[in-house]
């Protein structure tokens, strides 16, 4: 696997994902306020670029830059915190491993941390399951955090565990816990935004006597039914690249794409064989973090296996 090169498309892909989230919030900025305010002496389109130009104030596009940054604001400082909500997890310390399997999974996370010269030791949880997985959240010593389960410590050996943590690290060191929250926010604040105008045109139908208006909520309206498909085609397009380029640096820190491989193998064998849905410790975001999640279509946080082994052994770019 050429790492580097798996790096630099992915960032490239995430880019213009990021730069389509935004594109279609100044979108619908623009469409609310030519919606609710328009200068009743331009056309619909003139309306559109005056105010995406500040020509006129965008009161609405304000309003929404302003939800958005709250919630980003919010997701900066907690949104890690999210990732343990509700969970039957026991924190691993150097002073407090009480077992050797806790004090061997805390040294290869210690590591793996100097491998990629992080600075820090991310917080280690272990979680009380079976079901063999494992998360990273965080992006920095204040907040970074990685969570395997019991039944992944039971599933896989040593240099497998050091694989899949190798691959949570790599989460870390590229800040996709941040950066898919944050897009999180974005998708929810448009699709929020969107939704209540358009709930507000449906009551007030017919009401306004200015054909830009009208033009403006029949296009939200019509987005009201699209945006989300959208969004989330997006969002979920993000989480496969990124799990690409953990991947590459679960190789990049072992120099071993085999233990990868195996790992992967292992994982996804024992979901095979056991239905984890009714015991699945955690919420969607947590969900969508872990290593193993079941795809590959345009609607899956993952990558399928098949695809991801054939990447790690360089017979598929990406």
């Amino acid at each position: 696997m050429d790492f580097r090169n798996v790096i630099r498309k992915n960032n490239i892909r995430t880019r213009l994902v990021v730069l389509s989230y935004i594109v279609l919030m100044l979108v619908i900025g623009s469409l609310a306020d030519t919606a609710t305010h328009p200068d009743e002496r331009m056309d619909f389109t003139s309306n559109l670029i005056a105010f995406a130009t500040l020509q006129q104030l965008p009161v609405a596009t304000f309003i929404i830059l302003g939800l958005t940054f709250l919630g980003l604001l919010y997701i900066h400082f907690f949104g890690h915190k999210l990732m343990l909500a509700g969970m039957n997890a026991k924190e691993i310390t150097q002073e407090g491993a009480s077992t050797p399997e806790e004090r061997q999974l805390f040294n290869i996370l210690e590591e793996l941390s100097l491998s990629a010269t992080l600075g820090y030791v991310p917080r280690l949880y272990i979680l009380d399951t079976d079901e063999p997985n494992a998360f990273a959240a965080g992006w920095n010593s204040r907040n970074a955090l990685v969570g395997v389960t019991r039944g992944l410590l039971q599933t896989l050996n040593r240099q497998e565990v050091q694989a899949v943590m190798a691959h949570e690290v790599g989460h870390i060191i590229h800040g996709d816990s941040k950066l898919t929250l944050y897009v999180g926010i974005l998708a929810n604040v448009i699709l929020t935004v969107t939704n209540v105008f358009a709930q507000v045109f449906i009551r007030s139908a017919g009401r306004s006597r200015n054909n830009s208006a009208n033009k403006a909520q029949t296009i939200l309206l019509l987005m009201n039914i699209v945006l989300p498909i959208i969004t989330k085609v997006l969002y979920f397009y993000l989480s496969r690249t990124r799990e690409y380029m953990a991947d590459a640096a679960a190789v990049d820190l072992t120099s071993d794409n085999q233990a990868m491989i195996s790992a992967l193998k292992k994982i996804s064998g024992d979901h095979q064989k056991h239905d984890y849905d009714d015991e699945s410790t955690g919420q969607a975001y947590r969900q969508a973090a872990y290593i193993f999640n079941k795809g590959d279509s345009v609607f899956s946080t993952h990558p399928s296996i098949e695809n991801r082994i054939a990447a790690l052994e360089g017979r598929k770019q990406f």
